[in-house]
């Protein structure tokens, strides 16, 4: 891979770590603002759930517009958006008000989080591909071992709303650093042809050390844009394989999101400190960096499929394991670092999985989709872990509760070798444009 390319998976995953901190940030805060604001535990469900929810939302009606104006304006808007998020959660004066700036920047993050994967998939060569965008994934546990560091600074001596400005920031600092430094994929610009895409095209390539092209290829009408990515996502069997991916991405998210939310709470109800939970928290949040990476490695050896059905098992196991526990620190905080290493995991093997399944027309729009299904069970899964509590489960009966999904996302991941085909992307290139971005 050439330096420039280099450069963009780098400034993605940074993206993606920034992201990781704005949405899981009220893990880490949300004891102390729990205790401040007097709120019972299915008040604070519906807190840690605000920004899944945004998120569902982002990835439905956002998402798919990186395949139509393209993945770096979409990038960057979605930055800008997460940033006054931010902002205006720190100056939030009641549930209501957080929980809105919660939806706000979710929604930001969830688009983004659809559109980065497939960039640095476009951005990557054949070789590198599932390590790089397993390598972006550890953004939002790298985000999240960020968030509990910085909370455990900020909180006993600024409060709350200082962690919440810190992102704000942080983001507003990506942004700029985007605007100067992100490119467009070039699949994007081949594909949908915008304006001035043959010297955007030849800029890049250029940046690649790649030789220039003279033209590109007829554009095809909108409407044969739209009929491609329908019809990769929902004629015949593509739409058994869609279904499959949506069931296996919203097992993952189920289990992960429950887990990542809730993790610092639930020890805090097992009898450990405040910053025990915190660490509890953070070790999570680094096995799943761990996990991702790990992927990454394996994916080329192994096959992302395989990789992924064993993470999904495994992550299982861990749960179960984790829920035994709890009474010891210890062992708690050491079965916490494997408990995100494969349910992390999992979320990468997704996404390494999905933009092989679909053309450059549909990769942004079937991403979105299953980000947007799948929030359906990342928003779910705290609710359903306040209303548990509120009728007096222990927490070590959740995590046994909540390995069910991993094994439903096991099955899911297993079919779809029967259904996993990429469609042809239509229509076909001339040789001049093909060799040299297979080239680069």
């Amino acid at each position: 891979m050439s330096r420039a390319q280099i450069r963009a998976v780098a400034l993605c995953l940074v993206i993606n770590l920034v992201d990781g901190f704005d949405l899981l940030v009220t893990s880490f805060v949300g004891p102390t603002i729990t205790r401040e604001w007097s709120l019972s535990s299915s008040a604070v469900g519906v807190l840690l759930s605000a920004g899944l929810a945004g998120m569902a939302i982002g990835a439905l009606f956002l998402a798919p517009l990186a395949d139509r104006i393209g993945r770096r304006p979409l990038t960057l808007g979605c930055l800008a958006l997460a940033s006054l998020g931010m902002f205006a959660a720190a100056a939030t004066q009641d549930l209501g008000q957080l929980v809105a700036c919660r939806v706000v920047t979710g929604a930001a993050v969830g688009a983004m989080a659809a559109s980065l994967p497939v960039l640095t998939s476009e951005f990557a060569n054949n070789r590198r591909r599932g390590l790089v965008v397993a390598l972006i994934t550890t953004g939002y546990g790298l985000g999240a071992v960020i968030a509990g560091i910085t909370s455990s600074l900020l909180l006993g001596s600024f409060g709350w709303r200082s962690v919440f400005v810190f992102g704000g920031v942080a983001t507003a600092i990506l942004l700029a650093a985007g605007l100067r430094y992100l490119p467009e994929s070039m699949d994007y610009l081949v594909a949908r042809r915008p304006r001035q895409a043959l010297d955007r095209l030849n800029r890049t390539l250029a940046s690649m050390g790649r030789s220039r092209v003279e033209d590109l290829p007829a554009a095809p009408s909108p409407a044969a844009s739209r009929k491609v990515a329908l019809d990769a996502l929902f004629r015949g069997s593509n739409a058994v394989r869609t279904v499959l991916v949506w069931v296996a991405f919203t097992s993952a998210q189920l289990t992960f999101y429950f887990a990542s939310s809730w993790t610092p709470s639930l020890l805090l109800k097992a009898g450990m400190s405040n910053q025990q939970g915190i660490s509890g928290g953070v070790l999570f949040s680094l096995g799943g960096v761990t996990g991702a990476v790990l992927l990454g490695l394996l994916a080329s050896r192994v096959g992302p499929r395989r990789l992924t059905v064993a993470y999904f098992g495994l992550g299982a196991l861990v749960l179960v394991l984790f829920s035994v526990s709890l009474g010891t620190l210890a062992t708690a905080l050491v079965v916490a670092v494997l408990v995100g290493l494969f349910l992390n995991g999992t979320i990468s093997g997704i996404n390494v999985i999905v933009p092989s399944l679909y053309p450059a027309q549909a990769r942004a729009t079937a991403l979105g989709m299953a980000v947007a299904v799948s929030r359906l069970g990342a928003v779910l899964a705290p609710l359903l872990a306040g209303f548990l509590l509120e009728v007096g489960w222990a927490p070590g009966s959740m995590f046994r509760v909540f390995a069910i999904p991993c094994v439903i996302g096991a099955i899911a991941t297993i079919l779809l070798s029967r259904f996993g085909r990429a469609p042809r992307s239509a229509p076909a290139q001339p040789r001049t444009v093909e060799r040299a971005v297979a080239e680069a």
